[in-house]
């Protein structure tokens, strides 16, 4: 049943033009930050791996933002257009409802990596570096992802309204993007390094720093690794093992 309801939810996410509008804005804002980048380039203000680094930072942060929105309406807009609770009267059980959503939910992100791939390449210039960005770019967004997409989803199980889930869900985004506007200097203290290392998108931004910039091994980064990995995992668990069992029928029980 969970494949029924992800095939379900993956065709009214993209053949109802969600999707689709969401990652035309994607390629605006990715063409208007390639254009930026080639530009600070071709003047030497930026040098050549670094914007590569922005530009695959860019991609992250801007799929994320899809992924986020799309586990934040998932369950809570179902419940407000009453389409939910055929749902629940199905064999299927609550939680294999929650894992058919959340990989309809998380199946914008392959689709923005790929759309980057073009602008990544063209700022690459032929450089090496355009695989490893490409692949660290894949992990850091991938696990990212999951992690966005499933705490939109755990907002949305608990709120009455998808109008609700989304504000939360946008408060918290917009949270995770304070710590790229802070001094480098507070960024290179032990306490910048731990926000770092546990937001999931300046995690991504040190990481992919480190290693295509400053051509530092895994060894050296591997801490930008581990917390964004433990917070997801986290985050799956209370998904899928404490909120999945609980989805209910209506914003309010009686």
């Amino acid at each position: 049943m969970w494949w029924l309801i992800f095939k379900q939810e993956f065709v009214e996410m993209w053949a109802g033009g969600r999707v689709l509008n969401y990652l035309a804005l994607y390629g605006v804002l990715m063409s208007i930050t390639a254009y930026l980048l080639a530009t600070n380039n071709q003047l030497n203000l930026l040098p050549l791996k670094q914007t590569v680094v922005v530009a695959v930072t860019s991609t992250i942060t801007f799929g994320l933002f899809i992924g986020l929105v799309m586990g934040a309406e998932s369950i809570s807009g179902e419940r407000e257009r009453a389409t939910l609770e055929p749902l629940l009267l199905t064999p299927s059980g609550h939680r294999q409802i929650v894992v058919g959503k959340f990989l309809a939910a998380m199946s914008p992100w392959p689709a923005a990596m790929i759309v980057s791939v073009p602008y990544v390449a063209t700022l690459s210039q032929g450089d090496r570096v355009l695989w490893l960005a490409l692949f660290w770019g894949a992990v850091m967004g991938t696990l990212s992802a999951i992690a966005f997409v499933g705490f939109g989803m755990l907002v949305s199980i608990w709120s009455d309204s998808s109008r609700t889930s989304l504000f939360v869900c946008l408060l918290v985004y917009a949270g995770l993007l304070i710590p790229a506007q802070l001094p480098t200097e507070f960024l290179n203290s032990r306490s910048g390094v731990l926000v770092s290392a546990i937001d999931p998108v300046q995690s991504s931004s040190r990481l992919l720093t480190k290693v295509l910039a400053e051509g530092r091994s895994l060894g050296e980064v591997w801490i930008y690794l581990v917390a964004p990995a433990v917070v997801t995992a986290l985050i799956m668990g209370l998904l899928f093992a404490y909120s999945a069992p609980r989805l209910r029928l209506a914003a309010t029980e009686e």
